[in-house]
C-alpha cells in the first residue's frame, strides 16, 4: 500500500513545484482501490496531486475525517472533477457548524456545505466504525481515557441550538491492517493521539502499532496550558515501542521537538509530496 501526502503545512526540501497550506490531503493506493483522506482548504491538494502524476478523476472514494475548513475547503474541485467516488464522513458534518475562537475574530470553519447539498446523492454518512475494505477500518474516538489536546477549547460547533464545545465525535480515523499490525491516519487528532490509537486497537483487535500518520493538534501554547507532551511520549514508550510517528499539519513546532527529543528516530515530519510505503 502507497500512501502519499498532497497537501501539508511542510514543503519538501526535495520534490520541486509543490505548495502547501494549512491543511491535510492524504492520497492512499492498494491493490484494489484509490482512497483520498481530506481535500485540504482549497483546490492546492488537486494541484499537487497532478504534479505527483496521481489521477483525480481514478479516485474511488473520498474519506472526510471531520468537518473542518482546513479538511473539506477542496471537496468543490474533488466533486467537479471526479464524477465516480463516493463520499464517506459522519453524518455530524451536515448538522454542525464550526468555528475557531482562537484568533479576535472569530473563523467559520464549516465545509462548503452547499457543495454537499449538490452532491448528496454521493455521501454516504455514518455514525459508527465502519469497514472500507478487509484491511482497512474508519474508527471513531471511543477509548477516552488520556486527555484530549488543550487547543480544542477554541474550537465550538453550533448544532442548531447555540454554541457548545467542539468534542470531535465527528471525526475518523483510518485504521490499516497489515501482517498482524496497525497503520493509523488521523487527520487532526482532535479527540487525543494516545485516545485514538487506543479506538483503533479496540476496534480491530490488534493490539500491535507500526506507524501513526497525521497531524496532533498539539499546537503551540504559552508554556503553562501547552499539553503534556512528555506524558504522551512516556506512553508510547511503555505501550508501543515500536511505533513510528509521521506527523505534521497541526502539530505545534514545540511539541514535534519534545517528541523528536524524546522518541528520536521514530519521528518524522510531514510535508508535501512525502511518499510512504505499508
Amino acid at each position: 500500500m502507497k500512501i502519499t501526502i498532497l497537501v501539508d503545512n511542510h514543503l519538501s526540501d526535495t520534490v520541486p513545484g509543490m505548495s502547501s497550506e494549512h491543511g491535510l490531503s492524504i492520497y492512499i493506493e492498494d491493490k484494489s482501490a484509490r482512497y483520498l483522506l481530506d481535500t485540504g482548504a482549497s483546490d492546492l491538494w488537486a494541484h499537487n496531486a497532478r504534479l505527483l502524476g496521481l489521477q483525480v478523476k481514478d479516485i474511488d472514494t473520498l474519506i472526510l475525517s471531520h468537518g473542518h475548513a482546513d479538511h473539506t475547503g477542496g471537496l468543490p474541485i474533488f466533486l467537479s472533477q471526479n464524477r465516480k467516488a463516493s463520499v464517506i464522513a459522519s453524518e455530524k458534518i451536515i448538522k454542525y457548524q464550526y468555528f475557531s475562537h482562537r484568533h479576535p475574530t472569530i473563523v467559520n470553519l464549516s465545509p462548503p456545505q452547499g457543495t454537499i447539498n449538490t452532491y448528496l446523492s454521493r455521501f454516504h454518512f455514518i455514525h459508527d466504525d465502519y469497514r472500507l475494505n478487509d484491511h482497512i477500518k474508519l474508527v471513531f474516538t471511543k477509548q477516552k481515557v488520556h486527555p484530549v489536546p488543550e487547543g480544542n477549547r477554541f474550537l465550538s460547533v453550533d448544532k442548531g441550538t447555540g454554541e457548545g464545545p467542539y468534542l470531535a465525535d465527528d471525526e475518523i480515523a483510518l485504521a490499516i491492517e497489515k501482517d498482524g499490525a496497525l497503520t493509523i491516519v488521523s487527520s487532526c487528532s482532535h479527540g487525543g493521539m494516545l485516545n485514538i490509537i487506543q479506538s483503533c486497537v479496540v476496534s480491530t483487535g490488534v493490539s500491535k502499532v507500526n506507524a501513526f500518520i497525521g497531524g496532533l493538534h498539539l499546537i503551540d501554547l504559552e508554556p503553562e496550558k501547552r499539553d503534556d507532551v512528555k506524558a504522551i511520549s512516556d506512553f508510547l514508550k511503555q505501550n508501543y515501542p515500536d511505533i513510528n510517528l509521521y506527523i505534521g499539519h497541526c502539530t505545534g513546532k514545540t511539541a514535534y521537538h519534545e517528541l523528536k527529543k524524546a522518541l528520536g528516530d521514530h519521528v518524522h515530519k510531514l510535508y508535501c509530496g512525502m511518499r510512504l510505503t505499508i
